[in-house]
């Protein structure tokens, strides 16, 4: 009898204990995730696949056919559906994410603008106290930055380097790409952490940083060709059409007349 009561006792004991330890591990691998897009790299993705039963919990993941897991949005295109709720808050570092966006600018003359991270249910202030551990400059009146970066591909040994000039309101110069991490105050009590990379981006090191946008890169690469070749059979059959038609009696008129 004495047996079976502390059988029971140890089990009460021991299933919150177990409770606990699977939620703290959880929540290690969720920190994970989120310290990893704060480095702005590739990174970010691996560990989405990784931990995808930990975050799925707050977020829906989807995997490309290259087998890179991320957060789908419904449009990165447009301002209106380049964003998505969580199910419910994640909490890191005490603070609180309640959603993410992802946002592709593309310029004709200006390069590729892309943005993408989470959105805070806290202040700048509070999230810069939380991160301490990065550091923050000011970029303008509501903007921080931290680990701007520079690629320039005119030079001779081309690779990401510090970016000592990173200024508000000014573009990428033509040949190189700028990749930084920004806090943004977004609403009253909201912040955005935004990662970005910027300017005359190359395929292969865009899709270095963002190998999620394969898909979608080869759609509108497709849908470019397709837009080239419709473009050009218009011009060959306007200049077929343009071209002077030539009458079969006139012709064999000429030629008797020279005989």
């Amino acid at each position: 009898m004495h047996l079976k009561k502390l059988s029971l006792f140890v089990c009460f004991l021991f299933f919150p204990c177990l409770s606990i330890a699977q939620t703290n591990n959880k929540q290690s691998e969720t920190d994970k995730v989120i310290d990893t897009f704060l480095q702005c790299n590739n990174r970010f993705f691996e560990q989405l696949a990784k931990h995808q039963n930990s975050i799925s919990q707050y977020i829906d993941l989807a995997t490309t056919p290259d087998n890179v897991t991320y957060i789908p949005v419904e449009s990165i295109y447009q301002a209106d559906k380049n964003k998505v709720k969580f199910k419910k808050p994640l909490e890191y570092r005490g603070l609180k994410i309640t959603g993410y966006q992802n946002i592709y600018i593309p310029t004709t003359l200006s390069g590729q603008f892309l943005y993408w991270g989470f959105i805070f249910d806290n202040k700048e202030d509070e999230i810069k106290k939380a991160l301490k551990n990065i550091n923050w400059l000011p970029y303008n009146t509501d903007v921080y930055i931290a680990n701007p970066k520079i690629y320039d591909h005119q030079s001779k040994f081309p690779a990401w380097k510090d970016d000592l000039y990173a200024i508000d309101g000014v573009i990428p110069r033509l040949g190189t790409i700028n990749k930084a991490l920004y806090l943004e105050l977004t609403a009253d009590n909201q912040s955005s952490v935004f990662c970005s990379i910027q300017g005359d981006l190359k395929k292969e090191i865009l899709l270095a940083t963002r190998p999620d946008l394969k898909p979608i890169i080869e759609k509108h690469e497709a849908e470019r060709q397709e837009r080239i070749k419709v473009y050009k059979e218009k011009m060959k059959k306007e200049k077929e059409q343009s071209q002077p038609q030539t009458n079969p009696a006139e012709t064999n008129s000429k030629v008797g007349d020279n005989i």
